[in-house]
Protein backbone atom coordinates (compact mmCIF):
# COMPACT_ATOMS: atom_id res chain seq x y z
CA UNK A 1 0.00 0.00 0.00
CA UNK A 2 2.87 2.36 0.79
CA UNK A 3 4.27 2.41 -2.76
CA UNK A 4 0.94 3.28 -4.48
CA UNK A 5 0.41 6.07 -1.96
CA UNK A 6 3.78 7.57 -2.78
CA UNK A 7 3.15 7.24 -6.51
CA UNK A 8 -0.21 9.02 -6.18
CA UNK A 9 1.30 11.85 -4.17
CA UNK A 10 4.21 12.21 -6.59
CA UNK A 11 1.89 12.42 -9.58
CA UNK A 12 -0.43 14.98 -8.06
CA UNK A 13 2.46 17.15 -6.96
CA UNK A 14 3.98 16.93 -10.43
CA UNK A 15 0.84 18.49 -11.91
CA UNK A 16 2.32 21.86 -10.94
CA UNK A 17 5.49 23.00 -12.67
CA UNK A 18 8.25 24.01 -10.32
CA UNK A 19 8.76 27.76 -10.09
CA UNK A 20 10.39 29.20 -6.99
CA UNK A 21 7.40 31.27 -5.89
CA UNK A 22 5.03 28.29 -6.27
CA UNK A 23 6.97 26.20 -3.76
CA UNK A 24 8.28 28.92 -1.47
CA UNK A 25 7.30 28.77 2.19
CA UNK A 26 6.04 31.88 3.93
CA UNK A 27 9.10 32.16 6.18
CA UNK A 28 11.37 32.24 3.15
CA UNK A 29 9.14 34.83 1.46
CA UNK A 30 9.29 37.12 4.50
CA UNK A 31 13.06 36.64 4.63
CA UNK A 32 13.36 37.81 1.02
CA UNK A 33 11.22 40.87 1.75
CA UNK A 34 13.44 41.76 4.70
CA UNK A 35 16.63 41.22 2.70
CA UNK A 36 15.41 43.66 0.06
CA UNK A 37 14.31 46.25 2.65
CA UNK A 38 10.81 46.25 1.15
CA UNK A 39 8.27 47.99 3.37
CA UNK A 40 5.58 45.43 4.19
CA UNK A 41 2.81 44.87 6.70
CA UNK A 42 0.86 41.78 7.72
CA UNK A 43 -2.80 41.72 8.78
CA UNK A 44 -5.41 39.22 9.95
CA UNK A 45 -8.77 40.83 9.17
CA UNK A 46 -12.21 39.62 10.27
CA UNK A 47 -15.60 40.68 8.96
CA UNK A 48 -17.00 39.99 12.43
CA UNK A 49 -15.81 38.47 15.71
CA UNK A 50 -17.29 35.06 14.94
CA UNK A 51 -15.68 34.76 11.52
CA UNK A 52 -12.27 33.28 10.72
CA UNK A 53 -9.92 36.08 9.54
CA UNK A 54 -8.31 36.52 6.14
CA UNK A 55 -4.53 36.83 6.08
CA UNK A 56 -3.30 39.85 4.09
CA UNK A 57 0.16 41.13 3.15
CA UNK A 58 0.86 44.62 1.86
CA UNK A 59 4.02 45.98 0.26
CA UNK A 60 4.90 49.52 -0.72
CA UNK A 61 1.79 50.96 0.92
CA UNK A 62 3.26 54.19 2.19
CA UNK A 63 1.21 57.39 2.63
CA UNK A 64 0.26 59.07 -0.62
CA UNK A 65 -0.14 55.92 -2.71
CA UNK A 66 -3.50 56.02 -4.51
CA UNK A 67 -3.01 53.07 -6.85
CA UNK A 68 -3.69 49.64 -5.35
CA UNK A 69 -2.95 46.26 -6.94
CA UNK A 70 -4.44 43.09 -5.44
CA UNK A 71 -3.24 39.56 -6.24
CA UNK A 72 -5.58 36.54 -5.92
CA UNK A 73 -3.77 33.19 -6.05
CA UNK A 74 -4.91 29.97 -7.67
CA UNK A 75 -5.63 26.57 -6.14
CA UNK A 76 -3.67 25.58 -4.16
CA UNK A 77 -1.58 28.64 -3.35
CA UNK A 78 -0.69 31.45 -0.96
CA UNK A 79 0.22 35.13 -1.17
CA UNK A 80 3.91 34.19 -1.55
CA UNK A 81 3.17 32.89 -5.08
CA UNK A 82 3.28 36.57 -6.09
CA UNK A 83 6.42 37.48 -4.16
CA UNK A 84 8.33 38.52 -7.29
CA UNK A 85 5.61 41.07 -8.07
CA UNK A 86 5.20 42.22 -4.46
CA UNK A 87 8.95 42.80 -4.29
CA UNK A 88 9.44 44.41 -7.71
CA UNK A 89 10.96 47.93 -7.49
CA UNK A 90 9.04 49.33 -10.46
CA UNK A 91 5.70 48.00 -9.23
CA UNK A 92 6.50 49.14 -5.68
CA UNK A 93 7.11 52.63 -6.97
CA UNK A 94 3.72 52.65 -8.67
CA UNK A 95 1.40 50.60 -6.46
CA UNK A 96 0.38 49.82 -2.95
CA UNK A 97 0.27 46.03 -3.45
CA UNK A 98 -1.84 43.52 -1.55
CA UNK A 99 -1.53 39.76 -1.42
CA UNK A 100 -3.67 37.38 0.59
CA UNK A 101 -4.24 33.76 1.47
CA UNK A 102 -7.65 32.69 0.19
CA UNK A 103 -9.82 30.87 2.77
CA UNK A 104 -8.44 27.40 3.39
CA UNK A 105 -4.85 28.25 2.45
CA UNK A 106 -1.84 29.63 4.30
CA UNK A 107 -2.92 31.52 7.42
CA UNK A 108 -6.53 31.98 6.26
CA UNK A 109 -8.14 29.02 7.95
CA UNK A 110 -11.62 27.71 7.25
CA UNK A 111 -12.27 26.16 3.84
CA UNK A 112 -14.87 27.93 1.66
CA UNK A 113 -15.17 25.93 -1.60
CA UNK A 114 -17.43 28.52 -3.21
CA UNK A 115 -16.37 31.30 -5.60
CA UNK A 116 -19.13 33.72 -4.61
CA UNK A 117 -18.72 33.21 -0.85
CA UNK A 118 -14.96 33.68 -1.10
CA UNK A 119 -15.36 36.87 -3.12
CA UNK A 120 -17.78 38.31 -0.56
CA UNK A 121 -15.52 37.43 2.37
CA UNK A 122 -12.40 38.86 0.72
CA UNK A 123 -14.25 42.05 -0.27
CA UNK A 124 -15.47 42.55 3.28
CA UNK A 125 -11.99 42.25 4.77
CA UNK A 126 -10.45 44.37 2.00
CA UNK A 127 -12.52 47.37 3.03
CA UNK A 128 -11.22 47.02 6.61
CA UNK A 129 -7.53 47.02 5.75
CA UNK A 130 -5.66 50.07 7.11
CA UNK A 131 -4.18 50.55 3.63
CA UNK A 132 -7.68 51.05 2.17
CA UNK A 133 -8.78 53.79 4.54
CA UNK A 134 -8.99 57.55 3.96
CA UNK A 135 -8.42 58.83 0.43
CA UNK A 136 -10.04 57.35 -2.66
CA UNK A 137 -8.10 54.55 -4.32
CA UNK A 138 -7.71 53.38 -7.91
CA UNK A 139 -7.87 49.61 -7.51
CA UNK A 140 -6.66 46.91 -9.88
CA UNK A 141 -7.14 43.21 -9.17
CA UNK A 142 -5.36 40.23 -10.70
CA UNK A 143 -6.47 36.61 -10.46
CA UNK A 144 -4.78 33.48 -11.78
CA UNK A 145 -6.51 30.15 -12.46
CA UNK A 146 -9.16 29.61 -9.72
CA UNK A 147 -8.26 33.07 -8.46
CA UNK A 148 -9.59 34.40 -11.78
CA UNK A 149 -13.30 33.78 -11.12
CA UNK A 150 -12.86 34.96 -7.51
CA UNK A 151 -11.35 38.24 -8.74
CA UNK A 152 -14.01 38.60 -11.44
CA UNK A 153 -16.78 37.97 -8.92
CA UNK A 154 -15.35 40.66 -6.65
CA UNK A 155 -15.40 43.05 -9.61
CA UNK A 156 -19.03 42.17 -10.39
CA UNK A 157 -20.23 42.49 -6.78
CA UNK A 158 -18.62 45.94 -6.44
CA UNK A 159 -18.33 47.23 -10.02
CA UNK A 160 -17.54 50.81 -8.93
CA UNK A 161 -14.63 49.74 -6.73
CA UNK A 162 -12.30 48.29 -9.35
CA UNK A 163 -10.75 50.10 -12.30
CA UNK A 164 -8.77 47.19 -13.82
CA UNK A 165 -9.27 43.42 -13.78
CA UNK A 166 -6.45 41.13 -14.95
CA UNK A 167 -7.40 37.50 -15.60
CA UNK A 168 -4.54 35.04 -16.16
CA UNK A 169 -5.45 31.52 -17.32
CA UNK A 170 -8.75 32.08 -15.53
CA UNK A 171 -11.36 29.32 -15.26
CA UNK A 172 -14.53 31.20 -16.26
CA UNK A 173 -16.41 29.06 -18.80
CA UNK A 174 -18.59 26.40 -17.10
CA UNK A 175 -18.75 24.29 -20.25
CA UNK A 176 -15.01 23.68 -20.23
CA UNK A 177 -14.85 22.76 -16.54
CA UNK A 178 -14.90 19.00 -16.03
CA UNK A 179 -13.89 16.85 -13.10
CA UNK A 180 -10.54 15.26 -13.94
CA UNK A 181 -9.69 11.69 -13.03
CA UNK A 182 -7.16 12.89 -10.48
CA UNK A 183 -9.87 15.01 -8.80
CA UNK A 184 -11.84 11.81 -8.27
CA UNK A 185 -8.81 10.05 -6.81
CA UNK A 186 -8.07 13.02 -4.54
CA UNK A 187 -11.65 12.84 -3.26
CA UNK A 188 -11.13 9.36 -1.78
CA UNK A 189 -10.40 8.62 1.86
CA UNK A 190 -7.02 7.12 0.93
CA UNK A 191 -5.92 10.32 -0.77
CA UNK A 192 -7.19 12.27 2.23
CA UNK A 193 -4.72 10.38 4.40
CA UNK A 194 -1.66 11.18 2.32
CA UNK A 195 -2.26 14.51 0.59
CA UNK A 196 -1.33 17.79 2.30
CA UNK A 197 -4.29 19.81 3.57
CA UNK A 198 -3.88 22.46 0.88
CA UNK A 199 -4.32 19.81 -1.82
CA UNK A 200 -7.49 18.39 -0.30
CA UNK A 201 -8.78 21.94 0.14
CA UNK A 202 -7.93 22.66 -3.48
CA UNK A 203 -9.77 19.56 -4.64
CA UNK A 204 -12.84 20.60 -2.65
CA UNK A 205 -12.85 23.82 -4.69
CA UNK A 206 -12.59 22.01 -8.02
CA UNK A 207 -15.48 19.59 -7.51
CA UNK A 208 -18.37 22.14 -7.41
CA UNK A 209 -16.74 24.74 -9.69
CA UNK A 210 -18.68 23.93 -12.87
CA UNK A 211 -22.08 24.47 -11.22
CA UNK A 212 -20.87 27.65 -9.52
CA UNK A 213 -19.62 29.10 -12.80
CA UNK A 214 -22.96 28.32 -14.43
CA UNK A 215 -24.81 30.31 -11.78
CA UNK A 216 -22.34 33.20 -12.05
CA UNK A 217 -22.42 33.51 -15.84
CA UNK A 218 -25.09 36.29 -15.89
CA UNK A 219 -23.05 38.32 -13.37
CA UNK A 220 -20.06 39.02 -15.60
CA UNK A 221 -21.89 41.72 -17.57
CA UNK A 222 -21.98 43.80 -14.38
CA UNK A 223 -18.20 44.25 -14.40
CA UNK A 224 -17.19 47.83 -15.17
CA UNK A 225 -13.45 47.40 -14.68
CA UNK A 226 -11.32 47.47 -17.81
CA UNK A 227 -10.58 43.78 -18.26
CA UNK A 228 -7.35 42.28 -19.58
CA UNK A 229 -7.26 38.53 -20.23
CA UNK A 230 -4.09 36.49 -20.83
CA UNK A 231 -4.35 32.82 -21.83
CA UNK A 232 -1.82 30.22 -22.96
CA UNK A 233 -2.68 28.44 -26.18
CA UNK A 234 -1.35 25.13 -24.82
CA UNK A 235 -2.83 25.37 -21.32
CA UNK A 236 -3.61 21.85 -20.12
CA UNK A 237 -5.52 22.92 -17.01
CA UNK A 238 -7.73 25.79 -18.22
CA UNK A 239 -9.11 25.29 -21.72
CA UNK A 240 -8.22 28.15 -24.11
CA UNK A 241 -11.88 28.01 -25.22
CA UNK A 242 -12.50 30.13 -22.12
CA UNK A 243 -11.60 33.07 -24.36
CA UNK A 244 -14.65 32.49 -26.56
CA UNK A 245 -16.88 32.53 -23.48
CA UNK A 246 -15.24 35.69 -22.17
CA UNK A 247 -15.69 37.44 -25.52
CA UNK A 248 -19.42 36.68 -25.41
CA UNK A 249 -20.07 37.39 -21.73
CA UNK A 250 -17.71 40.21 -20.76
CA UNK A 251 -17.55 43.79 -22.01
CA UNK A 252 -16.81 44.24 -25.71
CA UNK A 253 -13.84 46.40 -24.66
CA UNK A 254 -12.12 43.45 -22.96
CA UNK A 255 -8.54 43.05 -24.19
CA UNK A 256 -7.46 39.46 -24.88
CA UNK A 257 -3.95 38.08 -25.30
CA UNK A 258 -3.63 34.47 -26.54
CA UNK A 259 -0.02 33.34 -26.15
CA UNK A 260 1.19 30.69 -28.63
CA UNK A 261 3.05 27.70 -27.16
CA UNK A 262 2.40 28.85 -23.59
CA UNK A 263 0.75 26.90 -20.79
CA UNK A 264 -0.97 27.51 -17.47
CA UNK A 265 1.71 29.06 -15.27
CA UNK A 266 1.65 32.52 -16.79
CA UNK A 267 2.43 34.63 -13.68
CA UNK A 268 5.88 32.98 -13.44
CA UNK A 269 6.77 31.74 -16.94
CA UNK A 270 5.56 34.98 -18.55
CA UNK A 271 6.51 37.38 -15.78
CA UNK A 272 7.96 40.02 -18.11
CA UNK A 273 4.74 40.26 -20.15
CA UNK A 274 2.46 40.41 -17.10
CA UNK A 275 4.73 43.00 -15.48
CA UNK A 276 4.61 45.08 -18.66
CA UNK A 277 0.80 44.96 -18.76
CA UNK A 278 0.54 46.01 -15.11
CA UNK A 279 2.74 49.02 -15.82
CA UNK A 280 1.17 49.88 -19.16
CA UNK A 281 -2.45 49.89 -18.05
CA UNK A 282 -1.68 51.72 -14.83
CA UNK A 283 -0.29 54.59 -16.85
Amino acid sequence: MKKPKLLLLSFLLSCCSSYEEMDMGEDRAFQKLKESDTFYQEHLIQNNKEEVPVHWISTGCKPGKNKVLIFIHGSPGTWSNYLKYLNDPELLNMYCMLGLDRPGFGKSFGVIPDVNAQAEKILGTLSKLPEMQKRKKSISILGHSYGGPVAARMASISPEKFQYLFLLAAAIDPETEEIKWYNKIADTWIAGLILPDEWTHSNSEMLPLKAQLQSLSPEWKKIKAKTIVVQGEEDGLVDPKNLEFIQKNFSAETKIYLLPKEGHFLPWKNYDLIHKLLIEFSN
